[in-house]
């Protein structure tokens, strides 16, 4: 186990997949937004504690690999929120973000165009 230091915190994801290799990695690895267990605290964070469940950006922290299995590193700033009720995370749906782009052309019909 690592012991966090300073502003740092350790998570554990809550939902994770294990590949063919034996890597386990967090199924929200797709989505934007991640669950983990806190397993240990720095000195300098406050009001978050061992065994709480936190909310954060998949893409914030430092991902760490101990014993084959995917573990954050997070500062305290890139915490959104702390869960009160583990059964949510079953209950929320991914973001899925679609990109629709339309090419429009405009075509003067006299005069000058400025740009």
């Amino acid at each position: 186990m690592i012991n966090a230091l300073k502003d740092k915190i350790i998570v554990k994801f809550l939902k994770t997949t294990k590949t063919e290799s034996g890597l386990i990695i967090p199924d929200s690895a797709k989505d934007p937004q991640g669950f983990g267990r806190v397993l240990s605290v720095g000195e300098e964070v406050k009001n978050i504690k061992e065994g709480d469940v936190l909310v954060f950006h998949m893409m914030a922290g430092m991902d760490l690999i101990l014993n084959k299995t995917v573990q954050k590193c997070l500062k305290v700033e890139e915490v959104y929120g702390i869960l009160d009720d583990e059964d949510l995370i079953s209950r929320l749906e991914p973001i899925v973000f679609e990109a629709k782009s339309e090419k429009k052309i405009i075509k003067p019909t006299g005069g000058v165009v400025i740009a």
